[in-house]
């Protein structure tokens, strides 16, 4: 069994009254990588991503690395996360519905890793 550390960091000094700066750290336990990151180039129709007759629990990175199109990622039929220009997410996926990605327009590429726990 392998580890992985993901750490989250958030630092604000101007986003509400209070100074903002906290860090979280975890140790997951992973079987294996699935797929190490790796890039995708989506379009206007749904990407099948990640089918989820294929995989058991597992934790998702996802980036955006287009500079201006927007892209979605849904958890079967439901619009889950809108991931901007640059914008990157990691989070639990517990294989119970298809993740699909698909762009606002043209194809921007999609950045993605699993990690299966």
């Amino acid at each position: 069994m392998a580890t992985l550390t993901p750490t989250l960091t958030l630092v604000s000094t101007d986003g509400s009254s209070d100074e903002l700066n906290f860090s979280v750290t975890d140790s997951l336990n992973i079987t294996k990588a699935i797929i190490n990151p790796s890039k995708v180039a989506l379009s206007t129709g749904d990407l099948t991503l990640f089918a989820a007759a294929s995989y058991t629990k597992s934790y998702v990175y996802l980036k955006n690395t287009d500079d201006s199109i927007v892209m979605d990622i849904d958890f079967g039929t439901q619009l889950s996360i809108q991931l901007a220009a640059g914008e990157f997410a990691f989070f639990p996926w517990d294989s119970s519905g298809n993740i699909l990605a698909t762009s606002a327009s043209g194809t921007p590429y999609l950045e993605y890793a699993i990690f299966e726990a």
